[in-house]
């Protein structure tokens, strides 16, 4: 029994912290959409402040946790927040992927850079904190112990972490459920353009989010610090992991369920060290525990709800920027780069150098693996590090059993490459994020049990000595023979990669990536294409872990953690994830940049005003490289990308300026031709003559004039129309799909929008609304142009949508949904006394609804506080004909309080009962504006079958 309770006792306040950190994930992921991975970096910086203002500058308890839990970490959440992931709320995965684990590598260097400057060079007397173990928390030094009967004991530490836990989970609590901000931040999560479109401001919400989940995350690393036994930015990282299977068990939106699940862990993680006797003889099992879960409620919840028939593509065609170039100008910068680095390598180059260049290269091989998986494939695999550590311990084992070395190598990369589609697995069932963290749920697994067998880790888990091989003449021994070796394996490796961009298998690649369902229409089956691109990237890591083990004449199960995976990940965005070229950049960057900022670099054939001594910090190299990770997140396709872009646009600008100039002395010769009428010729070579249309070219012989489009149908602008829509162009990227649409709303009238389906009509309400931004013209509200205001506040001003998939937010109640209109209790009420089976009902979930219920909680709050200006989008779509009724009778309602009503409907028989104006539209023009009293069959007609 009093293992039991001891164990349970432990776990809970584990559990305790996974909770916070959990909530915190879930709050940032919800209000954001980004999965922060430097959340625990975020709690790390807390406590290594709070350490500091406590230990080193000797501040009493209270102020000094105060300051690091209630001012630095909500401010550090804030200050995140708005200048690196709110900008990046609409990007990719990996683009948001990057940007966290730049925040995850930066944040903690900068913490131990500042605590190094202040050391060596203001020389304040304060503890560097390297390698502090038994860090202080906010209880008692040593902690009390309580008996809590049977022989258990409790400490002062988790007491403190049981209370704090269960305190803000209270606040929290109390937060988002009985207060106005709490509801707003909840429903920017349930439907974030919907709050838009009830004057919640998003990027306020987003900011509150951020602010309450670093407080957590500050209060973690507060109080969790003594539970931790040490404070190193890496325990942090891994508590962070852990948290995130309890994040994930409530699917990144449900607070609640993440809490009592990162409860759950902690215990099921100590019942399962203390009592399953299997567990005891397998190493590290116990703290696989997290990673075994994660993955389990991945492939169990983690399947995208969504259909896939029918979506659109959402990642965008990368440019070529190089297209416009012959092949040999492509390949002249990299043709020559190569052969300056062959020369530096044999004639130039020290023995450190050279061997740096080498430990790049096999990077490089590594990094090639990044570029089929997620460049080519678009799937984020976080279990790279996996490949490489499986196939370098697979190959030390293999040779010390004495199978020679060839077959060591190709039996290592097989077992890597079936390693891959086994990992692949999961994503026939998730993507994105979900696959994302799958797979590095994975390489933890691996990490934590199957490379700490004593057959994969070695004699006294000392790793495995691999000697240098010799083909032949070529000794691989010698160093730089090893990097032409491997210069040349990249090389053909990098030519495989290009291969199979171009292949069939390539073809399927992408059309899969762009839609699985067009895809199958068209005989690719989604299942093989994803297994075969991870067992090629699988094999590739697999590759380039035996040729790193060779570099180092060893295999050790920690040279390449999991963790490792993201910083991989982060380093070939950084110069271009889908170009191999960015991807072998990439790898010698990885060696060479540690060993140039660190130990500087001197050339005996440069003056020494040239050469540079390096830094002596350990931190600038992740401070330079986290920050370049979160600036590089905003441009995805990586340095070489944007290098090419600006040199393609420069071409451009040359090209633009022959053809102008070009085309000014032809518009000379016209003129000349013209002057003298009596020519027939234009003289040529020789004496010669020619048409002078000839001498122009086939251009200026044939004149194309381009038929007009059929203009727009203005609609009547009166007097008093609260709003206007003046010459409306409008629509998606580079596709237009409103032109010149005019029209306007008076007080207390109705104007219905009819037309088939795809005319534009959703389009112009979200031009309304400030969804979707016009293109030309103008939005003018009682007498202010609005056309630049956010979706929030043109909501708050007066100008309000109900969408066309209900207006309602299906996570919150009934009475919640009304809080965020409606700012008394007395004003709700109101709404209940109109509809009395929303008042039945007040404590449900508004998703449990029915849709005409749904319709009357969207419209009810308008009756109470009614807008300026109600967009309605097919306000009776799916509803029985009763309720229809009742719908069409709010919208009168509506009217003869004053409300300018705009209604679009694709069924128009129901709403010209209560309309005054019609418009028709048809390929995002109006093409009729009147009274509804002369609508006719034949305008019908026309607007839904083209007559």
């Amino acid at each position: 029994m009093t293992q039991f309770l001891t164990l349970l006792v432990g776990g809970i306040v584990a559990g305790g912290l996974y909770s916070l950190l959990a909530t915190g994930l879930t709050l940032t992921y919800s209000t954001s959409g980004i999965f922060n991975f430097g959340h625990g970096a975020i709690a790390f910086t807390s406590a290594f402040l709070y350490y500091q203002l406590h230990t080193g500058q000797h501040w009493p308890i209270l102020p000094a946790a105060a300051v690091a839990i209630l001012v630095f970490a909500p401010l550090l959440g804030f200050i995140l927040d708005k200048l690196i992931f709110h900008p990046l709320a609409d990007a990719d995965e990996v683009t948001k992927i990057i940007a966290s684990v730049g925040v995850l590598i930066a944040l903690p260097a900068i913490a131990y850079f500042v605590v190094q400057i202040l050391v060596n060079d203001v020389h304040l007397s304060i503890p560097t904190g390297a390698q502090l173990f038994l860090p202080p928390g906010v209880g008692p030094t040593p902690p009390d112990h309580f008996s809590i009967g049977g022989g258990a004991t409790v400490s002062s530490d988790q007491l403190i972490v049981l209370g704090s836990a269960v305190v803000a989970a209270l606040l929290l609590w109390l937060l988002l459920r009985h207060t106005q901000t709490g509801r707003r931040i909840r429903a920017t999560v349930d439907r974030r353009n919907l709050a838009a479109m009830r004057g919640v401001d998003p990027a306020r919400s987003s900011s509150m989010g951020w602010m309450i989940g670093a407080f957590l995350a500050g209060l973690v690393g507060v109080v969790g610090a003594p539970v931790f036994n040490n404070l190193s930015a890496g325990t942090y990282t891994l508590i962070l992991f852990i948290s995130a299977a309890a994040a994930v068990a409530g699917r990144l939106r449900s607070i609640p369920i993440a809490f009592v699940a990162g409860i759950a862990l902690g215990v099921l993680q100590n019942l399962v060290g203390g009592y399953a006797s299997f567990a005891q003889s397998i190493p590290g099992f116990s703290s696989a525990v997290p990673g075994v879960a994660m993955l389990a409620i991945l492939i169990v919840l983690g399947r995208d709800k969504f259909r896939i028939a029918g979506s659109a593509v959402v990642q965008r065609v990368q440019v070529d920027h190089t297209r416009d170039l012959p092949p040999w100008r492509r390949a002249a910068p990299w043709a020559v780069a190569t052969v300056l680095l062959v020369i530096y390598v044999v004639w130039i180059g020290s023995e450190f150098w050279v061997g740096v260049v080498t430990e790049g290269l096999a990077f490089g091989l590594i990094f090639l693996s990044f570029t089929v998986v997620t460049g080519l494939g678009g799937m984020v695999s976080l279990a790279q590090a996996g490949f490489v550590t499986l196939s370098s311990l697979l190959f030390g084992v293999l040779l010390a059993d004495g199978l020679p070395m060839f077959p060591a190598i190709l039996l290592a990369i097989a077992a890597s490459a079936v390693c891959g589609v086994l990992v692949a697995l999961p994503a026939l069932r998730v993507n994105g994020l979900s696959l994302a963290l799958a797979t590095f749920a994975v390489a933890l697994v691996g990490d934590a049990v199957l490379f700490q067998w004593q057959n994969m880790a070695g004699p006294s888990n000392q790793g495995w000595k691999i000697p240098r091989p010799s083909i032949g003449p070529v000794h691989l021994s010698n160093m730089p023979t090893l990097a032409i070796f491997l210069l040349v394996i990249v090389f053909l490796v990098s030519l495989l990669v290009r291969n199979i961009g171009r292949s069939p298998t390539g073809r399927a690649v992408v059309a899969v990536r762009a839609s699985e369902a067009a895809a199958i229409s068209s005989g690719i089956s989604p299942l093989r294409t994803k297994l075969a691109l991870f067992g090629i990237s699988a094999a590739i890591a697999g590759f380039g872990g035996v040729m790193l083990s060779i570099y180092f004449g060893g295999a050790t199960n920690g040279a390449t953690p999991a963790t490792s995976g993201l910083i991989w990940l982060a380093t070939v965005v950084l110069f271009g994830i889908r170009r191999p070229a960015g991807a072998i950049v990439a790898g010698l960057i990885t060696a060479l940049s540690p060993a140039i900022i660190n130990g500087g670099f001197h050339f005996s054939f440069l003056p020494s005003f040239l050469s540079w001594n390096g830094t002596k910090s350990q931190w600038i190299p992740q401070i330079l490289f986290g920050l370049g990770a979160i600036q590089m997140a905003r441009y995805p396709q990586g340095s070489f990308a944007l290098f090419a872009e600006g040199r393609y646009e420069r071409r451009q600008k040359r090209k633009a300026a022959q053809a102008a100039k070009a085309a000014t002395a032809a518009q000379a010769a016209t003129a000349a031709a013209a002057a003298a009428p009596s020519s027939p010729a234009v003289a040529g070579a020789g004496g010669g003559g020619v048409p002078a249309a000839a001498a122009l070219g086939d251009r200026a012989a044939r004149t194309v004039v381009p038929l007009p489009a059929p203009p727009s149908v203005s609609g009547p602008v009166p007097d008093d129309a609260v709003l206007v829509l003046r010459d409306i162009d409008a629509g998606y990227g580079d596709v237009e799909v409103l032109h010149g649409v005019t029209l306007a709303l008076a007080r207390g009238s109705v104007v219905a929008l009819v037309g088939a389906n795809g005319a534009g009509k959703s389009t112009l309400c979200s031009v309304i609304c400030g969804q979707v931004r016009q293109q030309g013209g103008t939005v003018t509200f009682a007498g202010r142009d609005i056309s630049n205001s956010p979706t929030y506040r043109r909501a708050r001003n007066g100008v309000v949508v109900a969408p066309e998939s209900r207006g309602i937010f299906p996570g919150l109640t009934v009475t919640e949904n009304l809080g965020v209109w409606l700012n008394k209790d007395t004003e709700v009420e109101q709404v209940f006394e109109r509809f009395p089976s929303l008042a039945a009902r007040r404590h449900l979930a508004a998703g449990n609804l029915s849709g005409g219920e749904q319709q009357m909680l969207a419209l009810g709050a308008m009756l109470v506080r009614p807008p300026d200006v109600l967009v309605v989008d097919e306000p009776t779509l799916g509803l029985a004909p009763m309720v229809v009724r009742g719908v069409l009778d709010v919208i009168g309602e509506l009217r003869s309080r004053g409300v300018a009503i705009f209604v679009v409907e694709e069924k128009a028989r129901d709403v010209l009962s209560v309309a005054d104006t019609v418009a028709i539209m048809s390929r995002g023009r109006l093409t009729w504006v009147g009274d509804s009293a002369d609508v006719t069959s034949t305008l019908m007609e026309a607007a839904y079958l083209g007559s």
